[in-house]
Parts: structure tokens; sequence; C-alpha cells
């Protein structure tokens, strides 16, 4: 590499980092996220709690998402079998869970009571006999007689049970079965107010997943040249998240005429001089997801390259500046896309200009035309301006914010502006 290529990524590096110290600001190199997810899950379990009516004594969910949140337990289970079954059963004081018996096992790690598990199915644990008492009794043949047996032991001597539909109504028939009509209702809206908003633990966990996405972007700018794989670039960046701490969920790295393929897996294409690098990413932290992208460039961008690019900078700054409690979210998808439209690219069409980000990477609201819900103050959103060209290029430029009632917190500490590769 020469001294010129050199002297352009230290200079790159020194703005950005200049304007971190400015701010108080350093990278993560790790995914010290804060509170244990026990401790954080009963954090949660409360603020689901002061939700529900007071009646409610037990909540019962069979949603991936919301079984993490009330309980703390983060399934890989669920992302090598999709159609696998779980289930939360939650007071106010713990969470007891029905899984799988090969779930049961790393359940049991982040629990730390074999009485918390409700297991089914088959898996052997060659240490069993010297392990939990519980692992050495038979598991239940099915999920349905595991969630019975828990319902029968954790049955609340008073109360009734509210019950989260959002997945099916298979627990919620099953809890009506067992208690009666009058003892069961849906709190699957209480729960979704009680997401809608985030925790300081949450929010902690959100922040250290979007930074160490944003080490990956450092990678690319210290390292990526002319003649490279847009794999290299994503070896790279992922190689980053796995040190920080995170699991890599999406690593889109597309170049050139590729770079307008929106989602799209890398491949073995090899970058070339003046080809635009759009890279859009994301990892989880404890469950909690990233969602941010950035465009790079090899070489001086050209007249048209800049003006759409600034025009979507443009875009999302206007977009950000209007976020605050109270505003519609699509209230704030008009003026993203009115901002990119007079700032240089006047046909600029979008079907959404942003999402809620948590536990999923698309969550409530979504910063469309028809969506209304405004926002609160505590939302996490990632806020986005892309543009796709088919056959010549794409773009994009993508925050994560906290909603404040007066506007919003980054959590990002990366700049926006267009990266320019020597």
């Amino acid at each position: 590499m020469s001294s010129s290529e050199n002297s352009a990524r230290s200079n790159h590096w020194r703005v950005w980092a200049d304007r971190l110290a400015a701010s108080g600001i350093t990278i993560v190199n790790d995914a010290d996220s804060g509170t244990d997810m026990r401790v954080l899950a009963t954090e949660l379990r409360t603020k689901v709690f002061a939700e529900v009516p007071c009646e409610v004594a037990m909540i019962v969910s069979s949603d991936t998402i919301n079984k993490s949140y009330l309980s703390g337990y983060v399934s890989m289970a669920h992302d090598l079998a999709p159609t696998y079954r779980s289930a939360v059963l939650a007071s106010r004081d713990g969470a007891s869970l029905v899984v799988s018996a090969a779930d049961a096992g790393p359940a049991l790690d982040l629990l730390g009571d074999p009485d918390l598990l409700y297991r089914y199915g088959v898996f052997h644990f060659a240490t069993a006999a010297l392990g939990p008492a519980g692992f050495g009794r038979p598991a239940s043949t099915g999920f349905e007689d595991a969630f019975v047996e828990a319902l029968r032991t954790l049955r609340p001597a008073s109360g009734i049970v509210g019950v989260d539909r959002t997945n099916d109504d298979l627990v919620w028939n099953l809890c009506r079965e067992m208690f009666g009509d009058r003892a069961v209702i849906d709190v699957t809206l209480d729960i979704a107010r009680a997401r809608a908003t985030k925790t300081t633990g949450e929010v902690a966990r959100l922040r250290t997943a979007a930074r160490l996405i944003e080490n990956g972007f450092r990678w690319v700018i210290e390292n990526a040249r002319a003649g490279m794989t847009e794999f290299d670039l994503t070896a790279g960046i992922t190689g980053n998240i796995v040190a920080g701490g995170g699991i890599p969920r999406f690593v889109s790295v597309t170049t050139g005429s590729r770079s307008a393929l929106a989602d799209a897996y890398p491949t073995r294409r090899t970058i070339a001089k003046g080809e635009m690098i759009r890279i859009d990413a994301g990892c989880t932290v404890d469950g909690y997801w990233s969602d941010i992208a950035r465009t790079f460039v090899f070489g001086e961008p050209d007249a048209r390259q800049r003006r759409i690019y600034e025009a979507l900078r443009v875009g999302l700054d206007e977009e950000l500046a209007a976020v605050r409690a109270g505003i519609a979210a699509n209230e704030l998808f008009g003026v993203a896309v009115e901002a990119v439209r007079t700032n240089g690219l006047p046909e600029y069409r979008r079907q959404h200009c942003g999402h809620g980000i948590g536990l999923r990477s698309y969550d409530s609201p979504l910063i469309n035309p028809t969506d209304a819900t405004p926002l609160v103050e505590g939302m996490c959103l990632c806020l986005e301006t892309p543009y796709y060209e088919l056959g010549v290029d794409g773009m994009m430029v993508e925050d994560t914010v906290c909603v404040t009632a007066t506007g919003h917190e980054s959590l990002m500490t990366m700049p926006r502006e267009l990266f320019i590769l020597p």
C-alpha cells in the first residue's frame, strides 16, 4: 500500500476518532452490556406486570421473543429449528420454561435450577446421572404434555392467567381447558406495550450490538483495497463481531452493480476502483439486535454518486432531527422522503424509512406511510434512507437511536458521510 493510501486511511480514521474523543465516547471491544440476563428479565417482568390487570398472577407465552423477554433465556434451538415450540410461565417472582430435552441443558446453564424446567422429547446427556436430579427423570412425550404438567404445578392459588396469543392459540386453548374461560385473559397487547420502550439494560445491549458493527466498518476503512472480494470484507466484519462478543446475524456486503440488490448475501465478486460498496449488517448481543448500514467507494466518487449519496444523507439527517416523543411514525416517514426528494432525488420512493428494534431486528413501529403509531420516549429505532438502482448501484445510510422527550439519543459513533477508500 502506498504512503498516500496510508495517509488517506489514517485521515479517515483520525477524523472519526477526533469526533469520538470530543464526545467522550470510546469504541467498544467487548460485549459488556451491563446487567446479567436474569436480572434484566426480572426488570422486564416487572414492566409487563405493571401493564396487565392487577388480578393477573401468571403470564404464559409460547412466542420465542416474549419467552426470552420474560425469562432472560435466548435459545439457539429456535435458529436451528424455527418450528421448535417452547413456552414461558412467568410470575412476578420468577419464570419457568417448557423446553425440549436438548434445549434444557443450555436453559439450565442460564436459570441454574432444574425445577424451573419442564422437558419434553428425547435427548441424552451422558452426565445426567451426575448432574441435576431433575434430568434423571423421564421427560414428557411432547410439548402439550410438558406444558400441562407445568400448568398443574405452577397454577396460582388465586388470581387469573394472562396468555400471550402472539404465536398461536395452542397455549390459550390449553389454559382455558384447565382453568376455565373466566380465569384466562388475553395479554398480548399488554406485553407489546411493555416491549415498545427499552430499559437501561436493553439500551446497553442495543448500543453494544451497534458498536460491534461499527468495529467491523472500521476494519473495512483500515483494510479494504481494490482486488478484495465481498467475502473478504464480510470475513473482516464478522471477525470483529465475534471478537467483541456478538453473534453475527446478517452481513450484506454488495459491490458494484450488486450493491443495488437489497439484503443479498456476499459473493466472491472482486471489487474494482470506482465501485460502490454498500454494507448493511447486524448482530445480536444477548438476543438484542443491531441493524446499521454505511456506503463506501474505492477512489473518488463521480458527480452522480456524490449527488445521490448527499440526498440520502440529508434525508436521514432531517429524519433524525424530526425524531421526538409524540411524532407519528408515518409523519417521520414523510419527513425523510421529502428531504431526499428536495435535495437531489426528486423521484425518490421508499416503502419504509426505518423500524423499531430490540429482540427482533424489525420491531414496532414501522416508519412507513400507513403506520400512525406515535413515538414514545424509550423506543429504539433504526432509521434509514436506502437507494437501489438495478444494474447500476445502491447506497444507504442507517443509524440506531433511542427516542427521548425532545429528540433522540444516538447509539452510534460513526459519521454518516460517504467513506472514500484509496
